[in-house]
């Protein structure tokens, strides 16, 4: 074989491979379809862009499906220039003079929605991390990052937390508040314990919590305690008590639950309070004995910058 068929034959797949690449990408069950070819560069709405040299097509769409989901992105090959947009605010990484033509990439419309959806496109998709379109109207054209449970028969969601979130019955009681004692009486004897949820699972039609799911849960605790539910058998007087304990606490995850959340109480009156923009709530409630526990449904929602 000469040298000059083997180069034009490289040149053949190179151009073949380019085609396919410039038509669809496709990362862990999200797809990119080209939308706009050899384009000026789109800057509007700065502070929802991020600008930065790559190394390639691929390593641009991968930075935009796989590590921060965004929408859009723009791909110049002569200056592997890679201009990610996002829906909401980020940490601009703006560079002046972005000049030359940007072939433009959009999410195709059969984006997943589920992680059920993402197992249909491939079936050989596997348990892990993935983002998905959720249809909860709060979340009407906004990404979530999900773990992904992917059995044979059936997919779940859970939304993994970067941060401990637990409820405690403490095995301490202080009837009147005169003497506490290092043990607990009467009906409160074997309740305490400590349920702790590393990732919880979620309804995308919703982005409900199912709170009695304990997959990803570990506990002390002979009957453990759903998602949002604590309680003590600490006292029945409000001057030192309560003291059951339950912290949620969503930072990382971009999503958070709804300011206007409350609890049902039995025994002495829930405390609530909230921080980070709502992203961390601490409930303390009790009695001799008591409990408390939502008492709507908790929906998440996106957490705002």
């Amino acid at each position: 074989m000469s040298d000059q068929v083997l180069i034009w034959e490289t040149r053949l797949f190179c151009m073949i491979l380019c085609h396919v690449l410039q038509s669809v990408l496709g990362f862990k069950g999200i797809n990119f379809v080209i939308t706009d070819d050899s384009v000026p560069p789109s800057l509007g709405n700065p502070q929802r862009l991020q600008i930065q040299q790559v190394s390639s097509l691929l390593e641009c769409a991968r930075s935009c499906a796989v590590n921060t989901p965004c929408d859009q992105f723009q791909f110049s090959d002569t200056s592997n220039t890679c201009i990610r947009r996002y829906t909401r605010v980020v940490n601009g990484g703006l560079v002046e003079n972005v000049t030359g033509l940007f072939a433009v990439y959009s999410r195709s419309p059969k984006a997943p929605n589920s992680c059920s959806a993402i197992k249909v496109n491939d079936p050989t998709a596997s348990d892990g991390e993935y983002h998905i379109y959720p249809t909860a109207t709060q979340f009407q054209d906004l990404t979530v990052r999900v773990y992904c449970l992917m059995n044979d028969t059936h997919q779940f969601e859970y939304v993994t937390l970067p941060h401990r979130n637990f409820g405690e019955f403490p095995k301490r009681s202080n009837p009147k508040c005169t003497s506490e004692k290092p043990y607990l009486q009467g009906t409160g004897v074997g309740h305490d314990g400590i349920t702790e949820f590393q990732k919880i699972r979620v309804d995308p039609s919703t982005m409900t919590v199912v709170r009695e799911d304990f997959t990803f849960a570990n506990w002390t605790r002979v009957k453990k305690a759903k998602y949002g539910t604590t309680g003590d058998c600490y006292t029945n007087r409000a001057t030192c008590g309560p003291i059951g304990t339950f912290r949620i606490n969503t930072l990382g995850t971009g999503m958070k639950f709804s300011d206007g959340l409350t609890w049902f109480h039995y025994g002495l009156k829930a405390k609530i309070t909230r921080q980070q923009n709502g992203a961390i709530i601490d409930v303390v409630c009790g009695g001799f004995c008591g409990y408390c526990r939502p008492d709507q449904d908790m929906a998440l929602y996106p957490q705002d910058n």
